[in-house]
């Protein structure tokens, strides 16, 4: 059986930390994920938890409006509160990662001085190492040209391409 969640949004407000009695690191923050497009576009929001190093990467490097990618599995819970049952429905992250540049990242959510990625404490390094192009976006003149797949001359004819 599987109970998988891939989302990609953005934080409705800085993530909230604190640590557990058995000292691990618990951060929630809520995600906004959008669908449609036009006046027909709503907005849904994700309940999201996450522990440790995740947790850790969350409060030191995440702020309202970053950009990010969670997978996890979702959790239903209840609990009573004056009486009444309350039922809660979270993601339970096991991968948090953020889906914008250095560059991005400073200027909507603070001063960013470390590439997480490439910490010991992350794993050392992350498994796809998108080139980093700097805060113009685009690439230096050096660039190597991305890899042909269909073993032509570097792209497929407009002739075609079905739509």
């Amino acid at each position: 059986m599987i109970n998988k969640a891939i989302l990609v949004g953005r934080l409705g407000k800085d993530p909230e930390c604190r640590s557990t009695q058995s000292g691990k690191t618990v951060c929630n923050f809520t995600l906004a994920t959008d669908t449609g497009f036009g006046d027909s576009r709503t907005t849904d929001w994700h309940r999201i938890v996450c522990f440790d190093r995740q947790a850790e990467f969350c409060r030191n490097y995440m702020r309202k409006g970053s950009l990010v990618y969670v997978e996890g599995r979702i959790s239903y819970r209840q609990y009573e509160k004056d009486g009444v049952k309350q039922y809660v429905t979270e993601i339970i992250a096991n991968s948090v990662q953020s889906l914008q540049s250095r560059a991005e990242s400073q200027g909507a959510a603070g001063n960013f001085d470390v590439n997480v990625y490439d910490s010991p404490a992350y794993g050392g390094g992350n498994s796809y190492n998108a080139p980093s192009y700097g805060a113009s976006g685009s690439a230096p003149a050096s660039a190597p040209a991305p890899a042909d797949n269909f073993g032509g001359d570097g792209g497929i004819p407009n002739d075609d391409i079905p739509f």
